[in-house]
């Protein structure tokens, strides 16, 4: 049974080695902080709430995105409260935003550190290290790379004047790297919005026959630019964790 596992792990890997497209940030939302209210999607009881922002800084003489969250609420697999806050930085060359840096911290109802993820990125030697409470995990840093702190702010920069299927890599906090695809769905009203719809889908590869086990996953953008965020129904962070709806409150 181990070999077998092992065959289909390889199989995976060697499916994530093809190529992607790389996000050009030409629609960026900056100096605005967002709100953001997150529900479970059967019952409609809201979970937590967060707040998140992107600015521009400068650093020695180079530019960086800087993107904070700060959360609240019942979040996780063993859906207890908790607390958040995660910093992350990407060196800007152009349009295109390189992973430099990460942390996200939770805590638990009485402050105390329950996990911390630091992310590290290394261009030069095509390495990102993902350390979780102190257990690190190595992954190939590829130019399509995202992670999971950046995605919301990539998503907006899909080519929708241009539709068609866009795919990337996505490193979670799991930590897993993942191969998407972004497909264009549309143009719904949510809120008396006018929004484009997306959806994503990951490609499990050799562990496709577990894909009817996978919700769908959608994004919703203002048509108008910057294309803000709207709208996110699916999982809340993998696989057992609630289906969700979060939708921006301002």
């Amino acid at each position: 049974m181990r070999k077998v596992v092992v065959a289909l792990c390889a199989l995976v890997l060697a499916g994530s080695l093809a190529y992607g497209e790389v996000f050009k940030l030409d629609n960026l939302s900056l100096n605005k902080a967002r709100g953001i209210k997150t529900s479970d999607k059967s019952s409609g009881k809201v979970l937590w709430t967060s707040r998140t922002m992107s600015k521009k800084i400068v650093d020695k003489g180079q530019t960086f995105l800087y993107i904070t969250d700060d959360g609240a609420g019942i979040f996780g697999k063993d859906k207890t409260y908790k607390t958040w806050h995660s910093d992350a930085y990407y060196k800007l060359a152009g349009n295109l935003a390189i992973p430099y840096d990460g942390k996200l911290v939770y805590k638990d109802k009485d402050g105390k550190v329950v996990m911390t993820i630091n992310k590290d990125y290394y261009p030069a030697d095509t390495k990102a290290v993902v350390t979780i409470n102190s257990q690190p995990k190595e992954f190939v840093m590829r130019s399509d790379l995202i992670d999971k702190e950046l995605v919301g702010t990539a998503l907006a920069n899909y080519p929708f004047d241009n539709p068609r299927d866009f795919v990337f890599y996505m490193l979670t906090n799991e930590p897993t790297v993942y191969k998407m695809t972004l497909k264009y769905r549309g143009v719904e009203k949510i809120n008396g919005v006018d929004s484009y719809k997306l959806e994503m889908i990951p490609d499990l590869g050799a562990l496709g026959i577990f894909g009817a086990f996978v919700p769908k996953t959608y994004f919703w953008y203002t048509v108008s630019t910057p294309h803000e965020f709207v709208r996110y129904e699916g999982l809340e962070s993998g696989l057992g964790t609630p289906y969700i709806v979060m939708e921006a409150t301002d």
